[in-house]
């Protein structure tokens, strides 16, 4: 490890004991994806992170580490939740005009269902 990495893991581990004394937690920002390919790229990144050190002693360095990735992880699980809702929403606007023989928004809609599912499925 370079003398870089040793000092900022230091640091960190240093500032993590304090905050865990602190009666706040410190909150960070995350990763924000603006498009279904980088929420899922978030996901797939901490997600292996976050499996590699729960396998091990959970130290207050690796604590902070754990809680820093969860707000990009949260972030990425929000904006599918919110892409999940409005593909949801525009199945159900075909599903109600397909019943009332409503051929203009089917075609609409479904053209934004299937643009939405094809994001959620990478394509």
């Amino acid at each position: 490890m370079s003398l870089r990495k040793t000092v900022s893991a230091i640091i960190l581990a240093a500032a993590t004991v304090s905050v865990a004394h602190a009666t706040d937690v410190r909150h960070f920002k995350g990763e924000k994806p603006e498009t279904m390919a980088e929420a899922i790229a978030i996901l797939e990144k901490y997600n292996t992170q976050l499996e590699g050190r729960i396998k091990y002693e959970l130290t207050p360095y690796t604590m902070a580490q754990i809680h820093q990735m969860s707000y990009s992880l949260e972030n990425a699980l929000q904006f599918i939740e919110q892409h999940l809702e409005q593909t949801q929403e525009n199945l159900e606007k075909v599903h109600i005009a397909s019943e009332t023989n409503d051929p203009e928004t089917v075609q609409q809609k479904g053209e934004e269902y299937l643009k939405g599912t094809k994001d959620l499925l990478g394509k």
